[in-house]
């Protein structure tokens, strides 16, 4: 029941919001260390494991207090997130490494997506002129600890990126210094730590007697209740005891000095929902009769254990009776197992990391070896309760956030489950989260190499953000198909799509490049060359744009035009870039540098068709008519990409003779 004031004073199983702040109490030590460290520190770590209240410390306490203190020309970033818009189709920016997109789009959420795209972490801080201090936060990291061999990849080079931003000799006088708080747990902490350096480590322990009291009483002046001291210390004594039950009949009592904070709000919560609205006055003949720890505690153990198992498509019963005999021992007492390679203790490890992210157990790394536990003393008897619960299962936004989180992961299976899941539980509901899921699921088999699945749910997708009047999210959709045409060798049809997409959103850069390309590949090149210039004028620096422009030009023998362009871009990024810089070299006599950025282009693409056939035809412009049939016959069969039908033609041309 919930008082007139109609103020919820905890949050219960979810973390403190920032607009919470006047519910956050029992941290103040902590909020100070942590927003002085960040603010001194280039690199600063908050630790602890899941349920010890690092996201509710961050938002609630130390980005209220860094809002109402001076930060002498500092600007603090929300909060970033490395699975934040994962439902994004990820086939209409291909080449994008999803974590620094995820981060820079929850640290710039105005931006359109497009307008981030192709930005590493260095660019985009140096775009915040006229900022002293950019205070930007990771919360969680914990999704870095991935084991997958693409994520892998784009882990390293994502923490190459923020090792970039944090250099110091980044700091001039026009682009700001970087001051990074990273929050997770201990594993992931380790991850970047290796990665970045070490920095000032912020520790999250449980929450002292002083703060689980601060915590407990004072939210509830809020809604203008009060607890009785006898009151506050019965709900304090009965969340800091644990009974420890044994198999013979046994039991003791064991008393904690600290409380984990999870569990104190789960408890709070449920003495709040079943208190009388007319109760304003909590004795602890009121904490006996609605706050019992123990029931609380189940009720929440039993909600998790079903939504876990229903999202991993396992009986509840079997979940919670594994539970308790892999975690409970005889004596009454936590049991510790370690993780296998694929399961623990004959449950998939996806199953028992969910339930690790929602405060059933806790992990720690010891000698390599995972182990796992029930993450306090006080969940074993609450545990033994839950048998015969039949609580509710996990909504679909819910599913939708976890299928974000195994999409980032890398785990496609559970990703497409719980996209699933979505589109079963959010029937004749919500057609944006239906369009979502389709989107994810549109990732997961573009990210399996199955573009034709893949297009499929795009079209879904795009479909159903149509009835919602979404145009941007159809033109992204669209673009998506675009590219999934595009590796299956349908340029026309390809180019079509990506026109489709262009014209509702005229102006949307990235989209406007992929038509140009696409346009390119079907033979289109001045038409593709009047998208980008117009795309320019829009934005005469956009990287992308300049490097395809420059690319076409030199295509097509404008080699003064097309240096015009290819001079103002980072040629590491795309080796096509240099190679058709190369070309262009050779166009205007200059051989020496024709070779030098020809063998560059080569040496770090030597199955990239674009940049073989530029090789050949460079070759032949500098009179090596060997190098240019062999360079051409190696385009001819490259795969990574291969080439489009009308450069392979020229391709074929060149690999035969030289002249011909």
């Amino acid at each position: 029941m919930i008082g007139d004031s109609g103020v919820r004073p905890y949050p219960g199983a979810r973390p403190f919001a920032q607009a919470e702040w006047n519910l956050f109490f029992g941290r103040t030590d902590d909020v100070a260390m942590l927003a002085d460290s960040w603010q001194q520190n280039r690199l600063t770590f908050l630790v602890g494991p899941a349920g010890r209240g690092k996201t509710s410390l961050l938002h609630a306490g130390v980005l209220r207090s860094l809002t109402a203190s001076n930060l002498h020309g500092g600007h603090v970033f929300p909060v970033g997130r490395l699975s934040y818009g994962a439902a994004f189709p990820s086939a209409a920016l291909p080449g994008q490494n999803p974590f620094t997109l995820a981060l820079l789009r929850s640290w710039s959420p105005g931006e359109t997506t497009t307008r981030l795209a192709g930005l590493t972490i260095r660019e985009f801080i140096r775009r915040q002129v006229g900022k002293h201090v950019i205070l930007a936060a990771i919360d969680p990291a914990d999704e870095l600890v991935v084991e997958t061999g693409r994520r892998k990849t784009h882990r390293r080079l994502f923490l190459e990126e923020l090792r970039e931003a944090l250099d110091p000799r980044e700091k001039t006088e026009t682009s700001p210094r970087l001051h990074l708080l990273v929050a997770g747990r201990e594993e992931a902490i380790d991850v970047v730590t290796d990665a970045l350096g070490n920095g000032r480590s912020c520790v999250l322990t449980k929450l002292t007697q002083l703060g689980t009291r601060e915590a407990i009483t004072r939210p509830m002046a809020a809604p203008g209740k009060s607890f009785s001291e006898e009151g506050a210390e019965r709900f304090l004594t009965d969340l800091r005891t644990s009974r420890i039950a044994a198999d013979d009949g046994s039991e003791r009592y064991v008393t904690d000095d600290r409380v984990e904070p999870a569990l104190l709000q789960i408890a709070c919560a449920h003495l709040w929902a079943s208190l009388p609205a007319d109760v304003d006055f909590i004795t602890a003949r009121d904490v006996r009769r609605y706050g019992d720890v123990d029931t609380a505690l189940a009720a929440h153990s039993s909600i998790v254990i079903a939504e876990v198992a229903d999202e991993h498509e396992i009986s509840t019963k079997r979940l919670n009776s594994w539970l308790v005999s892999t975690f409970i021992t005889e004596h009454g007492a936590r049991n510790k197992v370690y993780e296998g390679a694929t399961a623990t203790a004959g449950i998939p490890n996806a199953v028992v990391r969910a339930l690790e992210d929602r405060y059933l157990l806790t992990s720690r790394l010891e000698s390599g070896i995972r182990w796992y536990e029930l993450s306090s003393d006080r969940l074993i008897e609450p545990l033994r309760r839950t048998a015969d619960a039949h609580p509710p299962i996990a909504d679909p936004a819910h599913c939708l956030q976890a299928a974000e989180h195994a999409l980032t992961l890398g785990e496609l299976d559970l990703t497409e489950r719980y996209a699933n899941e979505v589109l079963r539980k959010s029937s004749g509901s919500s057609t944006a989260m239906h369009a979502e899921a389709q989107s994810l699921l549109g990732n997961v088999a573009f990210a399996r190499d199955e573009p034709s699945e893949a297009e499929t749910h795009y079209r879904q997708a795009a479909e159903l953000f149509g009835a919602a009047s979404d145009t941007q999210a159809v033109a992204y959709q669209l673009a998506a198909v675009g590219q999934t045409l595009l590796t299956r060798e349908r340029f026309t049809e390809a180019a079509e799509e990506l026109n489709a997409a262009a014209s509702r959103l005229p102006n949307d850069l990235v989209i406007q490049t992929e038509l140009a390309h696409a346009l390119w590949q079907v033979g289109a090149s001045h038409a593709a060359v009047a998208v980008l210039t117009r795309a320019l004028g829009i934005d005469g620096g956009n990287v992308a744009a300049l490097q395809t422009r420059g690319e076409i030009l030199a295509d097509l023998g404008q080699a003064r035009e097309a240096m015009l362009d290819l001079e103002r871009v980072d040629l590491e990024r795309r080796p096509s870039t240099r190679a058709a810089r190369g070309l262009a070299h050779a166009e205007l006599g200059d051989q020496w540098a024709a070779r030098q950025d020809i063998e560059e282009a080569v040496a770090r693409a030597q199955r990239n068709g674009p940049v073989l056939l530029y090789a050949a035809r460079a070759s032949r412009v500098g009179g090596d008519e060997s190098a240019a049939r062999d360079y051409a016959r190696q385009a001819a069969i490259a795969t990574d990409p291969p080439l489009s039908p009308q450069h392979l033609r020229v391709a074929m041309q060149l690999a035969g003779s030289a002249r011909g």
